[in-house]
């Protein structure tokens, strides 16, 4: 059943990419689930130095 969780597009350049890639490949995940960690860190991140709690993903 497909999810109906709101979902983004992103486009890299293929340097980029192939970093993620490896990046992934060490951490054993793919990179879909890397990309989606590192936004939630960045959006966590961006509440604590707002000040912001509410609603906070982990």
């Amino acid at each position: 059943m497909p999810s109906d969780k709101p979902r983004i597009q992103i486009r890299f350049e293929e340097e980029d990419f192939g970093y993620l890639e490896e990046w992934a490949k060490s951490e054993f995940i793919p990179v879909t689930q890397l990309c989606r960690s590192l936004i939630l860190k960045a959006v966590a991140n961006h509440k604590k130095e707002k000040g912001d709690n509410k609603g906070e993903t982990g």
